[in-house]
Formats: structure tokens, sequence, C-alpha cells
């Protein structure tokens, strides 16, 4: 990064500018420059999340194919009665209405629905509608016809005769053209026009994925710009710098701009999982331009603000001797750092901890793209796209429009008086109590998870609705008055022409609808069966014996043929292969469906062959749908898990320090899940991602604490400094980003859609636990690990070659060289410092990497030399063996010395055993030399 920094720094006009070129041409692939409209649409269909070679989908368009579109919209209107003649008329200009609506391809109602009525030789097949028109005395007996005829009994009218309905089928009308032709809005303004103040209800597949949609665009008019002006108070008030949240706001806008640019070009939609990646989008960026005004604009020191202030007087005096005086001692002290400094080292120190988190939340997005289900895989890829342009924009926009601007760094930033008496009080918490902490917060996890397995999938269709909202209470008040306002379909199949003209299959079916109709759920199952009687039933007089399957196939061809109608071609098809049960549900939920449909396959599997028969419709394929995404649940969180362990595994240098670290994580999302259970809550497929996206965000965190604690423990020595130190530099940032992602994740609350309320709370929940593990137990859990990064490995400088010039790591490479020094204590010693003192008790001995070290002993008050050492050279040996120390060793120039213990070895040996097999065998071999070297002495 310090090349792109240093260029960035030199020029942030260029930065800035090109940032702001790529965004017009994000603009004008988002909107279309004529109309001003965003091209990016909305699908909220369910059956469209599946893959395209999914077998319930293939079954679904293959009833489609044959039958047509199931899915109608219903209206109800109420006449209380229906049954006079006045209501009748109306009904029947209802449905002519109805039917003149674009797209409209059929009407099914009591002015269309054929009533077969035998009378004498003949057979009346007239509406019943036309022949109440024909012959009004007969009003009076249609409540009788219609209780009597299965296939219509609760669907044209409600059972108490006060509600008729009305179901529209549609063709070559998709949900957007549904939603812009306003329908629902059409069809009330007909029913006022003719029958007046009629109560009218309006439900439907068609209907609830256009008020999804305009929920979902309404919830994102209001989410982004609660989300804009929640980031724009938190940073505002974490920084108290106007330029600093107007550069962060637009830079996180961009981000968002890049990112539905993106989903245009390659022609990806906003479906019911992918909605949420706007949001998503902004809040995560807001984390990352924490991180980066957190070191752009960090305090400058006293010394440094001095020296500016010493600058700036000395600017009036010019080249006098008083203004050149000034200007010197201004540069002893250090003036403050410029725009292009404070670039290049905001660049140099903030790209490793911004290109972890990148890395961290881009594996946990990733996991989401082997998922089968395309809605899934989408919000994965935008998701990845969306976390990479908000991370590139806060590395080089941020700083450049800062410098650009002009931004004020004050001697303190907000709350970091409050934070460090809060560091203080944990950091002693921390370690005073880190057994309980380290039990409760790691006990946790095999609790959480276990209670994970008692979770069950599932999602509410109508009720994720507000109660007050129209399609809601429309829904709601057809079911009641119906039995039933969801229809699902059975597919029966036998793949051979004229199958089902067998009277024995016939039945069979016959039996299948009686155990369906018994079925609580279910108010009603209408086949060609119905028809087949109804006809059988007529021509013989109307006689209720004749109500029955004729028992020759000849026979029933004959009466299918005869009954032949748009409404009967509907239930089976023209080779008479294949056919449909219309079935009307009255529960409504992923998971009472879920339970019906399980029933109704179980006794679907006892028909006889050659019948094979499959549940489907929009509800159903819905309910699949919410299966599939919540069985991958589980797919997801190991793949993230697996992917974040690997990754911290390679920057630890461990194994062993890679799980270490990713226990902390794992607290929240176990937390989560066993919340989940306790409280009873459905994974729905919105809460489905919360866990893998928590993993994602807060792993990020571990790796900073755990990096910096071992960092200041190698320099001071002392595990309560460090604690405290890396303790500090992380409670800021990691508070103002989890006060920003809770913040952000709660907006959701105010959806118009319960799931993406519950989204928002659950998200939120979870990361302030999170945050709770990230503040106690990484902490405790820090500081009892040794660890090793490969950010420390890269920077630790051993001189050249020490696997070549330094005896103790004879046999080793320079990775596993620097791995040896870093899990030591690597020091400096100045000239003329005291290292080791004659007579004292100590278990260390050393390694020279630098300078040279003179080893002496005091006898009678003189000074006697014994040796001077230089690279390489080992001291201390019988220290380490628990020997009194038996010489003095100064410095004779600035030192660096490798010191270790036996607890040091013994950690190296847990971890890295043929390091320190090779590491013994070393010190076995230096001490063999150094006692051969005495015994040719005294010889």
């Amino acid at each position: 990064m310090r090349p792109l920094g240093e260029w960035v720094a030199r020029r942030p006009w260029w930065t800035v500018i090109a940032v702001l070129l790529l965004s017009v041409a994000a603009a004008l692939t988002c909107f279309d420059p004529g109309t001003g409209r965003l091209r990016i649409e909305l699908d909220p269909s369910t059956d469209r999340l599946l893959p395209a070679a999914s077998a319930d989908r293939v079954v679904y368009q293959r009833l489609r194919r044959t039958f047509g579109d199931s899915d109608a919209i219903l209206v109800a209107v109420g006449f209380d009665p229906v049954f006079t003649a006045e209501h009748v008329a109306k009904i029947a200009a209802l449905s002519d209405r109805f039917g003149e609506l674009p797209g409209v391809t059929r009407v099914f109602s009591l002015a269309t629905a054929p009533n077969l009525v035998a009378d004498g030789d003949s057979v009346d097949v007239a509406s019943f509608a036309a022949q109440a028109a024909a012959h009004p005395e007969r009003i009076a007996q249609l409540p009788a016809q219609l209780a009597a005829n299965p296939i219509y009994k609760g669907v044209l009218v409600s059972d108490d005769g006060r509600v008729a309905s009305f179901a529209l089928s549609m063709s070559d009308v998709d949900d957007a053209a549904f939603l812009d032709t306003g329908y629902g809005e059409r069809i009330r303004r007909i029913v006022r026009e003719v029958a007046g103040d009629a109560p009218v209800w309006i439900t439907g597949g068609p209907v609830v994925k256009a008020a999804t949609t305009g929920a979902l665009l309404h919830t994102l008019r209001r989410l982004v710009p609660a989300i804009f002006l929640v980031m724009a108070a938190v940073l505002y008030v974490a920084f108290r710098s106007l330029r600093a949240m107007l550069v962060s706001v637009v830079a996180i806008g961009i981000a968002l701009l890049w990112t539905m640019a993106t989903a245009v070009a390659f022609g990806l939609q906003l479906n019911l999982v992918t909605v949420i990646v706007p949001p998503l989008v902004l809040t995560l960026g807001f984390t990352y331009a924490i991180h980066v005004l957190s070191e752009y604009l960090k305090p400058e020191s006293a010394k440094g603000r001095f020296g500016a202030a010493l600058a700036r007087a000395a600017r009036p005096l010019g080249r006098s001797r008083a203004g050149l005086a000034l200007r010197a001692v201004a540069d002893f002290f250090g003036a403050a750092r410029s725009d292009s400094e404070r670039i290049a080292q905001t660049l140099q120190r903030i790209a490793m901890p911004v290109g972890m988190s990148f890395a961290t939340t881009l594996l946990g997005f990733l996991a989401f793209v082997p998922n089968p289900l395309p809605a899934i895989q989408q919000f994965g890829w935008l998701s990845v796209a969306g976390v990479g342009y908000t991370a590139l924009l806060a590395l080089l926009f941020v700083p450049a429009a800062l410098a650009v601007m002009g931004s004020t760094v004050r001697r303190e930033l907000p709350g970091e008086a409050w934070f460090r008496r809060l560091t203080g009080v944990l950091a002693e918490f921390d370690l005073r109590r880190r057994t309980a902490v380290l039990v409760i917060g790691l006990g946790l996890i095999p609790a959480g998870f276990w209670l994970s397995t008692q979770v069950r999938a599932g999602t509410e269709y109508i009720r994720d609705f507000p109660r007050q909202s129209e399609v809601r209470r429309d829904y709601e008040a057809i079911n009641r008055a119906f039995n039933g306002a969801n229809v699902v379909s059975i597919l029966v199949e036998t793949h051979v022409t004229d199958a089902l003209t067998d009277p024995g299959l016939a039945r069979e079916i016959a039996q299948l609808q009686e155990w369906l109709r018994a079925q609580p759920e279910i108010g009603s199952a209408v086949s060609y069966v119905d028809f087949l009687k109804l006809t059988h039933q007529s021509l013989d007089g109307g006689a209720a014996g004749a109500f029955v399957v004729p028992a020759q196939a000849e026979t029933i061809k004959q009466l299918l043929v005869f009954a032949g109608n748009d409404e009967l071609r509907r239930f089976i098809d023209a080779r008479m292969a294949t056919a449909q049960v219309l079935v009307r549900i009255n529960v409504d939920g992923s998971r009472p469906i879920h339970d019906l449909v399980e029933r109704i396959e179980e006794r679907l599997a006892q028909l006889p062959p050659p019948l094979s028969a499959r549940v489907t419709g929009g509800a159903v394929l819905a309910t699949r749908t919410v299966g599939d995404i919540v069985s991958g649940q589980a797919q997801s969180v190991i793949i993230g898990a697996a992917a974040i362990w690997l990754l911290m595994s390679m920057l630890f240098t461990s194994v062993r320090a890679g799980l270490l670290a990713m226990l902390p994580t794992l607290i929240p999302v176990a937390v989560y899940f066993g919340a989940l259970a306790l409280f009873r809550i459905d994974l729905s497929p919105t809460t489905s991602l919360i866990a893998t996206i928590v993993l994602g965000i807060t792993v990020d965190e571990s790796f900073h604490f755990l990096a910096r604690f071992n960092t200041v423990a190698r320099e001071k020595a002392s595990e309560q400094a460090a604690l405290k130190q890396a303790l500090g530099d992380m409670i800021r940032p990691v508070t103002l980003n989890t006060v920003a992602l809770c913040l952000g994740f709660l907006a959701f609350v105010f959806g118009e859609l319960h799931n993406q309320a519950q989204f928002g709370l659950l998200a939120a929940f979870t990361l302030l636990m999170a945050w709770v593990a990230d503040l106690t137990v990484l902490p405790a859990l820090g500081s009892l690990m040794r660890i090793v990064t490969l950010w420390d490995m890269l920077q630790l400088d051993l001189g050249r070659s020490p696997q070549h010039t330094i005896p103790m790591f004879s046999g080793l490479s320079l990775r596993q060289a620097r791995l040896f020094a870093l899990l030591s204590k690597l020091e400096s010693h100045p000239a003329g410092a005291r290292v080791i003192r004659e007579g004292d008790w100590s278990r260390d001995m050393y390694v020279i990497v630098d300078g040279e070290l003179e080893a002496w002993v005091d006898r009678d008050g003189e000074r006697r030399p014994l040796a001077t050492m230089g690279r390489g050279a080992t001291m201390g040996e019988g220290g380490f063996f628990g020997q009194r120390r038996t010489a003095n060793v100064d410095t004779l120039s600035p030192a660096r010395l490798l010191r270790f213990d036996s607890q040091d070895l013994e950690r190296l040996r847990e971890r890295y055993p043929k390091i320190a097999a090779t590491v013994f065998r070393n010190i076995n071999r230096i001490q063999a030399e150094r006692l051969a070297r005495m015994t040719a002495m005294l010889q």
C-alpha cells in the first residue's frame, strides 16, 4: 500500500475526480437518463428463488403449461344476501367488467360457472346467473344446488350466502406490470361503479406479490435515508468534524451506487433476499469509515503541536534571524503532519486492519455462493461487490477527499477519557475473573449449538404484513368467508393415453379427494371426477344414487367428452392422461403448509401405478424455497467458519492458534441460535443470513486484538500492561462500530414486513453479544495465548540469513527462525547497559542478534574481561538450567537480543514440535562445544 498511498498523497485531486467520474458512469447505469427511472427491478416471487432445474419448479411449470395458471386473483364482494335477482345481475355485470381488464383471460364466478340441470330429456349447462336471469323462480333453488355441487360448494358463494367470489386468471402479466397497472385499485373502482358501497376484498398470489414489492420499495425508501442519518449522527458525535462526516457519507453512498450499478450490469433483480444488500452495504461501509477516520484524525502529540505552533509563529518573521531560529526550534520538536503525510501514514497503518476486515467479511459472504439457490448466490456476490467497494473507497477516497477539503485534528477525540477509564476496569476484571469469564463464555458455544438442533425453519407469508395492512385484512376476510384463500394443486400423471378413464383409477382419485376434504386445513378439493359424477347424475335424471363413477371406461370417456368445456379442461388434459386436483387451504405460513404437504405426499405415495402425483403450486414452492434456504444455513455457517479458520491459521501461523482465535467469534453465533430456540423463533430466509454475516464481521476484531496484545506483551514483558493497551486501542473503534452496526440493522425495524424487522432486531442483538464477547472473553483468552502473526513474520528483522549466521537457528528455515524469535522476546538495549548481573538467579538465556557485548567478572574490585561476543553468540545458559549467573554482561554498542526461557521452549514444543526439536539439538550442540573448549583450556 505504500506506493499507492504515496501516489494518493501527492495527487488527492486526481483520486477524487476519478471516483466521481466512475460514479457518474454508475449513475447512468442505474438510472434511465430519459425518464430518470431506476433500472434495477424488484422480484417478489418465491418460485424464481429456486434453481431453474429444480424438480419442484419443473413440476410447477409443467402444471402451468398443461392447465394454465391456478394462482388467480380472488375477489370477494359482500351483497348480503347474494341470492336476489338484483345481486345476481350485479355479479354478472362485475364478471363482464373484470373480463375487460387487460391480461385477464378468464373470470370464474356465478356468471360463468356452468350449472348442469336436467330438464326432461335435455340438460341445461348455462351458468348459474344465466339460468337465474332466464328463470327468476330458480334463484331460490341456487343455494341448494351449490350445496349439492362439490365443485362449487363454498367456492362461488360463502356458506352463509353473503359473499360472492370471482377468480380472475391472468396471462402474460408479470409482477412488475401487475404493480404498475394497479389492478387492485381498478378492481375496487369497478365494484364501486357496479355495486356501490358493497364491501370488497382482494387476494391471491399476484396481489400478495405486488403488495410485497410495494412494501419492499417503501422500506428501502425509508430505510436507506434512515441509515444515512444514523451514520451521519454517529460520525459527527464520534469525531466532531462536519467535513469528515460529509466525506464518509458521500463515500458510502458512492459504494451503494456502484453496487446497484453492478446488479444492473449483470441483470440481477432485488428479490426477497438480495433486498437486504443495500442497507447492509451502507452499514458495513460505515465501519470501514470509522477505522480510517480514527487513524486519519488521530490527535497529534503535544510535541508535534508545539512544533507546529512555532512554525506558524516563524512565518511572519521571514528569513530574519529570529525567524530562522524559530524554524530551527520547530524542526527540533517536529511539526504536525501535513495532509500528504497524513494520507501516506494512514494508508500504511490502516491497510492491514481494513484489509483483514475486508478479507474476513468477504469469506463470510462467499460462504453463500456454494448454496444451490440463485437468490442466496446473488446475495453473496452482490455483498462481496458492495463490501469491496466500501473498503476501496474508505482507503482511497476518504483520505484524499479530506486532504482536498481540509480536516480538523483535535487534541483528543470525543469520549477518549471515558473509554480509558472503562479500559482500566475491564482489563482488571478480565484478568482477575479470567477463569470464570472463559468458562461461562466458551460454555455458551456448545450450549448454543445444542439448542440450535431445536430450531425450526418457517416464515409467515400474509402475517408478515402488519395487521392493519389492506393485503392482510383482505386475505383474512376471504379466508374466513370461504374456508381457504390459498390454492395448491396436485398434479396427477400417468403418461398413458386415456388412463384416467379407467374406473379403478378414477375411484382412487375420488378416494384421495375424500381424504383431502377430511383434513382440517383443507376447505375444498376439486378434480375431473367431480365433473364426471355430476354429468352422470344429470343424465340419469338427477338421482342421488347416480352421483358415482361409472363402471365402464367407455362411459367415462363419453361423459367427459360430453361435459367438455373450458372449466373441465382446467382439470384433465385432452389425452386424458394427466389431471389436476385443485385444493383450497385455509392455512398460511411455511410451517403449517409444510406439515400439510408432508401428509398429502404420504397419501399420494399410496396411489397405485400408473398414477404418479406431486403437490405443487405457488404456496408449495414458497415453502420449499424457505426449507432450502434454511437448510443451507448449516452449510453456509460451516463453510464460512472453515474458510475464516484457515485464514486465521495462516495469519497466526498455527492451526491451534487459528482455532482459539475463532472461539470468541463463535460465541455470538451460538447465542443467536440458542435465542432462536429459547424464544421459539423460526429460522426464516432473512434471519438465516445473520449467523454467517456476523461471523464475517466480528472475526477481524479477534485478529486485531490478539495481534496487538502479543506485540505489546513482547515489547513490555507485562501481561497486564499488554492487555490494557490492546484493549484500550480496540475499545473505542469496536464500540463505535457496534453502535453503528446495531443502529443500522435496527433501522429494519421500521420496515413494513415483519421478517425485515425481525432480521434487524436479531442482527443487532447478535452484534451486541459479539461486542460483549470482544471486551470480556477475547481479552481473557488472549492473555493465555502467545501467537505469531504472518504480518509479524514479514516485518521481523533478524538480519541477513539468520539460519546461517546464528548457530541457534542452524537447520531451520528463515520462516522457522522467525517463528522461534516471535515466540521468544526480542529486546533492544542501548550501549553501556547491563544485561546479566553476576550472582543473580534467572531462567533466561540469550542469543545476540546485533551488536557487541562483553562478559566480565569483578575480582577484588578489578574488572576482568572474559570475552567479547557478537552476532550469533549464546549466553546465560547457566541461568537457563537453574544456576546463578557466573559473570556480568554489558553492551558495548546498541544491541538486539533474543531472550527465552523454558516456558517459551515448552510453548514452541507444543505448537511447532519439529522446530523445537531442532532448537533443543542446537542448544545441546552449543553446550557440548562450550564444554569441549573448557576441557581443552584445562588441559
